[in-house]
């Protein structure tokens, strides 16, 4: 049976109580006091260190391990989104997981925490996937879109690199054949997970793109509306400013001359409209 703890990195006077009693290394001590590490895999004499991130409920979270041959030592800097522990949040406990020896154990909790990770990612997605088709169907707010470009960047900062710490874990030959693949599906599913994470924030990029494509196409189409008003109008405009001059019989000195001047007005406006319509200016 594993002896397992779990010290929260604000517990800094019981941390290196503990740390003192199973010979943590200071580098390892101080990550474990300090957040905003990356994710890593540090080799000690007696002990490795293992740096690993997890999202959850839009917030990243930072724990370290520290893994003895039959110790684990889980230091969280934040509390658990849910209930009192991490360990009860991810479902562990050492004495009904007695039979696992402490890498079973590592991989339990790294698997849960990654498990929980892509469906929280998965969320994101689909809203980004939503976002795109509303562009179409109402009016929308492109700075959420932009919250969410920010958020898939520091998610990428921290979470995109774990890939890279599960190979490191699968090249440690623990000599245990069910553990190696475990270890490989770990670094498949971080794979994936960063992947996904540089197509969705390409897809969030370009879906700003057209978010903006089409309000210039939209602007564009009011612009088109007014020039077609402005040109219908130009005739009337010219005739109206030509025939306002001092003339004295055009266009008003008799009835028969103001309805030719209608006339003229009209035929001018209809003759538009037809070129308009023959250049395919006035199609949608």
């Amino acid at each position: 049976m594993i002896k397992f703890y779990e010290v929260a990195s604000v517990e800094e006077s019981k941390l290196r109580d503990l740390a003192n009693q199973y010979s943590v290394h200071e580098m390892a001590l101080e990550d474990c006091l300090h957040r905003d590490q990356r994710p890593k895999l540090d080799d000690f004499e007696n002990h490795k260190f293992l740096v690993w991130f997890c999202y959850y409920q839009d917030r990243i979270y930072e724990i370290q391990f520290i893994i003895f041959n039959d110790t684990l030592i889980l230091v969280p800097h934040e509390k658990s989104p849910i209930g009192n522990t991490w360990s009860e949040f991810l479902n562990f406990n050492s004495n009904s997981n007695s039979n696992l020896d402490v890498w079973h154990a590592t991989y339990y909790l790294l698997d849960k925490l990654t498990d929980m990770t892509w469906t929280e990612l998965r969320q994101l997605y689909h809203y980004v996937d939503d976002f795109e088709l509303n562009i179409f169907k109402k009016e929308v707010k492109p700075q959420e879109l932009i919250k969410i470009k920010r958020k898939l960047n520091n998610i990428e900062l921290s979470i995109g690199h774990l890939s890279s710490v599960a190979i490191q874990l699968q090249n440690l030959n623990l000599n245990s054949h069910d553990l190696n693949w475990k270890l490989r599906d770990l670094h498949d599913h971080c794979e994936r997970i960063n992947r996904s994470l540089a197509m969705y924030r390409g897809q969030t990029t370009s879906t700003i793109d057209l978010y903006w494509g089409l309000q210039a196409n939209k602007t564009n189409y009011q612009i088109k509306k007014l020039t077609l008003i402005a040109s219908i109008g130009l005739p009337l405009s010219f005739w109206s400013s030509f025939w306002g001059m001092n003339f004295e019989i055009i266009p008003f000195k008799t009835a028969e001359l103001f309805f030719a001047a209608i006339a003229i007005m009209c035929i001018s406006v209809g003759l538009t409209i037809y070129f308009l319509v023959k250049k395919g200016i006035w199609q949608d």
